[in-house]
């Protein structure tokens, strides 16, 4: 059980979404943009420059994540755009740039039960196949439910009811080859000495949506804990933190956590570690880890991936100073400083590399060498969706790689 000040909780969060924007928060931002480069040249650091836009990628079918509403939509899996809602589901079709509801009744307002896009009040979503997931929180309880895109019909995978003790919200965290992860938080809220605190229990349960049948994942325990990154039908790919080390100072929770990257067997909870701190594995805020059956990891100077499916390890190119990375579009992204932490007047650069060719390229990133200009948070088949200009913006991958922000679209969630 965790124990948790209000305040600082809320800060963490501020502080994650920052970094899952793949922006450095702490540096000021640039404006003064960098001379470029001719095409397909190399820096005196051998990491190359160019113009071309690479080859982009539909998103893959596996290993498909939940969103936050408020924050993000979910990427189709079967046409070109993405699915929001806040109480019934929206279409956004990336070629033309309009959002419907996925409704065709005559006359519907879209506002109540009778619609055929009705959810009710949705916290969090994820698209799989033929379905929507989302998970659904109000005064009597949270619940998870699937819903037909082509019939629009409705049913409750599980459900919690709130209690006088303690209240429950749900989370639809992935789907992969058939079977659902849910983040269930349980909470207690208390005065203690003069200040709130708040009590969470997280609990890791696993549906398969082919058998009905369901489990609770019990990896950690105490003060450690694991986010799932990656699954099959027989393994998951974790991140594990823990136990817990460090004291409450001042407003702020100094936390130090033991990291380990590790994969479970599904059927008998064994596992094995992929990579610890001890072979220098660093953590990423982006929620970018995975790409369908491949996990993205630092050791040290390296990137690497792990396959799920073939269980394999594999360093994919290094780097010094990376601060930042993660997965998307068949590519690595990371962000590197150009001189060690603490020289004066130090800048950024951002480079994707191919996952085939492990060859970085360097971004333009808008002239930027201070921040991440459109930090990218999610994708579709052609598009990305990320911060820019202090809000969720919509943009071709094409033009993001050509630095051309201005054809970027107000959307995204």
């Amino acid at each position: 059980m965790n124990r948790e000040r209000i305040l600082p909780l809320a800060l963490g969060l501020i502080l994650l979404l920052g970094l899952c924007a793949g922006c450095v928060q702490e540096v000021p931002p640039e404006t003064t943009p960098p001379s470029r480069g001719p095409e397909a040249t190399t820096t005196g650091e051998g990491i190359p420059q160019g113009d071309t836009p690479p080859q982009s990628y539909p998103v893959p079918q596996e290993n498909r994540r939940g969103a936050d509403v408020l924050l993000a939509g979910v990427a189709s899996p079967r046409a070109d755009g993405y699915y929001s809602a806040s109480q019934a589901l929206k279409f956004y079709d990336a070629k033309s740039g309009k959002a419907v509801f996925l409704c065709s009744q005559p006359g519907c307002t879209h506002s109540d039960s009778t619609c055929r896009a009705w959810l009710g009040p949705v916290g969090s979503l994820l698209a799989y196949g033929d379905e929507v997931f989302a998970s659904v929180t109000d005064d009597r309880g949270t619940s998870v439910v699937r819903k037909s895109i082509a019939t629009g019909e409705t049913t409750v995978l599980d459900s919690w009811e709130q209690q006088e003790e303690r209240t429950y919200s749900s989370f639809v965290h992935r789907c992969s080859y058939g079977r659902l992860l849910v983040i269930l938080t349980i909470s207690f809220h208390y005065w203690e000495d003069g200040a709130i605190y708040q009590e969470t229990v997280r609990e890791n349960w696993l549906y398969d949506l082919e058998t009905g049948e369901k489990r609770k994942l019990d990896w950690a325990s105490g003060d450690a804990g694991f986010t799932v990154c990656a699954m099959n039908r027989e393994y998951a790919v974790v991140e594990y933190y823990g136990p817990q080390k460090g004291e409450t100072q001042g407003n702020s929770w100094e936390q130090v956590m033991d990291l380990e990257l590790r994969q479970y067997s599904l059927s008998d909870d064994s596992y094995t570690v992929i990579s610890s701190e001890e072979d220098g594995y660093a953590f990423t805020a982006h929620p970018g880890k995975a790409y369908g059956d491949l996990v993205v990891f630092q050791e040290r100077d390296a990137l690497c991936l792990y396959d799920l499916k073939k269980q394999e390890k594999r360093e994919t190119l290094t780097a010094e100073n990376i601060i930042n990375y993660w997965i998307l579009d068949n590519k690595v992204f990371f962000i590197r400083e150009d001189s060690p932490q603490g020289t004066p007047g130090r800048t950024i650069s951002i480079y994707y590399a191919d996952i085939e060719t492990g060859q970085p390229v360097r971004l333009e990133n808008g002239g930027n060498r201070e921040v991440m200009e459109f930090g990218i948070h999610w994708e579709g088949d052609s598009f990305f969706v990320g911060n820019w200009k202090g809000g969720s913006y919509i943009i071709s991958k094409r033009d993001f790689y050509l630095d051309n922000y201005e054809a970027a679209r107000p959307g995204g969630y």
